[in-house]
């Protein structure tokens, strides 16, 4: 009989399972946005391509805004200012998503597809 094998302990394990996850979340995110610009550009009248890209900005600037805003200092529950000092941005991939939308907006900005 073989021994069971204890399992990987690193810093990178099961990161590809992460990866996956945030691609498809992004993709979704950027896919489920689009349908919304497009949608609102059909209903006012506007060109599909510049109200998509203002979409991907309006949203992609606050999932940044959002992923970037510092942790600590502030307790929303209590009300009150606590000792702990503010450790910085919240490290979240919620800012890369920002980013990326960000980004598509540019593309739909200047290349103008539809």
């Amino acid at each position: 009989m073989s021994t069971p094998q204890p399992p990987e302990v690193g810093r990178w394990v099961g990161m590809g399972e992460v990866l996956r996850r945030i691609a498809i979340g992004t993709v979704a995110a950027a896919v489920a946005l689009g349908l919304l610009g497009a949608i609102i550009a059909w209903a006012t009248g506007h060109g599909v391509s510049g109200t998509i890209a203002a979409v991907y900005y309006i949203s992609g600037t606050l999932l940044f805004l959002v992923g970037m805003f510092p942790t600590g200092g502030y307790s929303m529950i209590r009300g009150t200012i606590t000792r702990r000092r503010p450790i910085g941005a919240r490290q979240e991939p919620v800012f890369l998503l920002g980013i990326v939308l960000v980004a598509l907006g540019v593309v739909f900005d200047l290349t103008r597809p539809f």
